[in-house]
């Protein structure tokens, strides 16, 4: 059984933030789970300052006691707004939102982080905001985020009714499909799995591609897989595979099932590459609901 004892809620003030921290109202009545609200201030010399002049600026936050005093004030009253008669931690600190988000993940024992991308409208297909892009790289709890959390009803007992797993049927694979799977208990929903299979390109020129004999194999294969590994996990969900580019096909298929939530998978390792595989930032833009990565 899924077990959520903190959600943490990264707040800015604006209108997509104030929706998450709504979601996350939710999400932690279903959980019986502790509410965090954050909000970060940047120094001044992050906002304003050329580079140069951030360089002899370090170490002096230039954050004045009334400004912090005042969101405080915003904070709270933001909390009892959109979480009335629920006891709500709010904390504000100075600093690189992207780190102190992170950090305070880390030390307080979040279970899941609920925030907005900042990429949205014609351009969302490029954008990715700095500061999530940051906490998707940096914590290992699940971070609940997208495009499209703004659009989720706040007045639903039941928001998500199909969740869609896109899985890469790795190692990881596995623990990304136990936690949407006891999630989708926890709201009674349907699962759905959907896996991109590879195009076997021997040209080397992009145009030509084994034979739809090949391509059948690979996606016999493909659903093997899938079903083995959702009989270890010991759920049922309906299986879309075919052989195309990820994040289209994810989103194309996640879209045709109906999806409420797509959850994706997140590395759990270090590197050059960082902890996000090698297609959850596109899956994140590209999403036609909101995403959990985990």
């Amino acid at each position: 059984m899924l077990t959520m004892r903190k959600i943490l809620v990264p707040v800015d003030f604006s209108e997509r933030s104030t929706a998450a921290g709504k979601h996350a109202v939710a999400l932690a009545q279903r959980f019986d789970a502790a509410l965090s609200f954050l909000h970060v201030i940047p120094p001044v010399r992050s906002q304003f300052a050329a580079f140069e002049g951030a360089l002899y600026a370090t170490g002096l936050d230039l954050v004045d006691e009334e400004t912090v005093t005042e969101r405080t004030r915003r904070l709270e009253c933001l909390a009892k707004t959109i979480a009335p008669g629920r006891a709500v931690e709010t904390v504000v600190v100075v600093g690189d939102p992207g780190w102190e988000i992170s950090e305070f993940a880390k030390s307080g024992g979040i279970d899941l982080i609920v925030m907005p991308t900042h990429g949205y409208g014609p351009f969302r297909r490029f954008i990715l905001g700095s500061v999530t892009a940051k906490v998707l790289h940096d914590v290992n709890c699940p971070v609940f985020t997208g495009t499209h959390v703004p659009d989720l009803p706040t007045g639903d007992p039941r928001p998500y009714h199909r969740i869609a797993c896109a899985l890469d049927l790795s190692k990881h694979s596995e623990t990304v499909l136990r936690w949407g799977s006891e999630f989708a208990a926890a709201y009674q929903a349907e699962m759905v799995v959907i896996h991109a299979a590879p195009s076997l390109d021997v040209s080397g020129r992009g145009g030509q591609y084994l034979g739809p004999e090949w391509r059948g194999v690979l996606l016999k294969s493909a659903r093997e897989r899938a079903d083995k590994l959702l009989e270890k996990v010991g759920c049922r969900a309906e299986i879309y595979v075919d052989t195309a580019d990820v994040a289209d096909f994810v989103s194309e298929a996640a879209a045709e099932a109906g999806a409420d939530l797509l959850l994706v998978g997140r590395s759990a390792h270090n590197g050059l590459i960082g902890r996000l595989r090698t297609h959850a930032y596109a899956l994140i833009r590209e999403s036609p609901c909101p995403v959990i990565s985990v």
